[in-house]
């Protein structure tokens, strides 16, 4: 069975989207309805969880030449 091609940076990514999306609802159930947190902070949050960080922790790649020989060498 292949591992997984994820790295350590992938997971931390992942974890850092997880825990923005986190803070986005948490952000949302803040009251007032109409407040800075509800209607500013959480959309950006949840925005930048969904769809900057998780598909960034997915498409991310270790850089370098080496990284891509051993890949290749397996």
């Amino acid at each position: 069975m292949a591992a997984l091609p994820f790295t350590r940076k992938n997971w931390t990514l992942f974890a850092i989207g997880l825990a923005t999306i986190v803070l986005g609802y948490v952000a949302l159930s803040v009251p007032p309805a109409d407040g800075f947190l509800s209607l500013t902070l959480a959309p950006l949050l949840l925005v930048a969880g969904y769809c900057v960080l998780i598909p960034l922790a997915l498409l991310a790649k270790e850089g370098g030449d080496q990284a891509v020989a051993e890949r290749r060498s397996s």
